[in-house]
């Protein structure tokens, strides 16, 4: 009977954001998909998960209402207003296509070329250390633990983030281009290549969900030019996206492998066993997008931790707070819980309660709703990139909720700042580069 009803409620919610946003990309599918689907594939029990205690119920259909709520204050009060959301053919003037994207496109291969130096240069420090590359991967759980512990430093604090600047400008010159090319995964390349020396797989996930928020966003303010047409070859869409996906599976899989994931899990359904040599859906694969939920569960049931308020949401500014202080920096990873297996991510709901209390679980989402909305009308309304950026790293608090509040990720704060900063720069070079033809 649950997933009946949380079928039917994602389903719903699904269709209801294509009804108030006029396309089927909007925060309300994603939402959807993320928290539906992660309590979807918990109560398909295809491991021995315990019920949902009565409480986390409470809190999961409680907050998505609340987010709901957000989006319909904001929508409810331009109609009140009379501000009446259109999707007719307008002109589309941006001044960071002034040149015809080539600022663009050259400040895509410069902040991909300072990941890629980043990524080459974490190399060359564990091949030192350990000898060789395939010694590298043998060593996989010590260096892990090690990235953990932050031994293993960077060149310069902070480097890694500009390649998100990258990721956010390739999704948007490729929406421009109107065709995915070498450029548009230039930057993830460098993010994976990164990320294989720290074996994990969170920012792999975090900047192709940054691209493709960023690439659909700005594709449909595009789609309403009435001087361009911007129809992207769904022969080079298809053949573009099965590679990110094989790239991203490749990846994944190696450092899945290197830090030798279990593939068997006590009680596991015989569908789930049936898996366990799959390069795609493995076990600790289901795992990983389904046992969230009841890890918020047993959270909610054991009450055994005690964080300050934000610390989770706002971590950066208490690993600040700790380091000028001397005082001690709130951990990196959150406190594990046994459902089925050991884990240690809960949703996001479990961070907003640890920080803001059971008034937090309820405000937070209506806020979040209600902020992207009033975004996501302004963007398309005033088209300012500014404001795409704010939106795109929100979206990304969407598309992780069903893991953790990824605010707690530095890089959110730092690729977002980033961004906003180059931003008018690069407008400023392409406006002038114009001047020049």
């Amino acid at each position: 009977m649950s997933l009946i009803f949380i079928g039917i409620i994602t389903f719903l919610g699904i269709v209801g954001g294509k009804r108030i946003f006029k396309c089927w990309f909007n925060h309300l599918t994603v939402f959807s998909w993320s928290m539906g689907g992660l309590t979807f594939f918990y109560e398909l029990k295809l491991l021995p998960y315990p019920d949902l205690i009565i409480l986390a119920w409470f809190f999961i259909i409680g907050s998505s209402i609340s987010y709901f709520l957000g989006i319909l204050t904001v929508t409810s009060a331009r109609s009140l207003g009379g501000k009446n959301y259109s999707t007719r053919q307008t002109v589309i003037s941006l001044p960071i296509f002034a040149d015809e994207g080539k600022a663009l496109k050259y400040s895509v291969i410069f902040f991909s070329l300072i990941g890629l130096f980043v990524a080459i240069h974490r190399w060359y420090i564990l091949i030192n250390m350990f000898g060789s590359i395939p010694s590298v991967f043998l060593h996989a759980p010590r260096i892990y633990n090690l990235n953990v512990k932050g031994e293993i430093k960077d060149f310069i604090p902070y480097l890694p983030s500009f390649i998100y600047v990258g990721v956010f400008l390739s999704a948007i010159y490729t929406a421009y281009r109107r065709k995915f090319s070498f450029l548009s995964f230039f930057p993830l390349f460098c993010v994976v290549l990164k990320e294989l020396t720290y074996f994990g797989r969170g920012e792999m996930l975090f900047s192709t969900m940054e691209f493709f928020i960023t690439f659909f966003l700005m594709r449909n303010l595009l789609r309403r030019d009435s001087l361009q047409r911007f129809k992207f070859s769904k022969a080079n869409a298809i053949t573009a996206a099965t590679f990110l996906f094989v790239l991203l599976i490749i990846a994944a899989s190696f450092v899945r492998v290197a830090r030798g994931a279990k593939e068997y899990y006590p009680g596991a359904s015989k569908v789930l066993i049936d898996l366990r040599e799959s390069m795609i859906i493995t076990p600790s694969v289901y795992l990983y997008v389904s046992s969230d939920v009841g890890v918020l569960s047993k959270y909610l049931e054991l009450e055994k931790e005690d964080a300050k308020f934000g610390e989770n949401s706002f971590r950066i500014v208490y690993e600040f707070i700790s380091k000028i202080s001397n005082s001690e920096e709130p951990s990196f990873f959150q406190k594990m819980y046994h459902v089925a297996t050991w884990t240690n991510t809960g949703t996001y709901l479990r961070e907003i309660h640890a920080d803001y209390g059971v008034v937090g679980v309820f405000l937070v989402p209506y806020l979040l709703g209600m902020i992207i909305t009033f975004l996501w009308f302004n963007f398309y309304e005033n088209k300012n990139l500014l404001i795409l950026t704010v939106l795109v790293y929100l979206y990304i608090i969407i598309g992780f909720s069903f893991l953790m509040i990824i605010t707690r990720l530095n890089i959110w704060f730092m690729g977002q700042v980033l961004t906003i900063a180059y931003l008018p720069l690069l407008n400023k070079m392409a406006v002038h580069a114009k001047r020049e033809l």
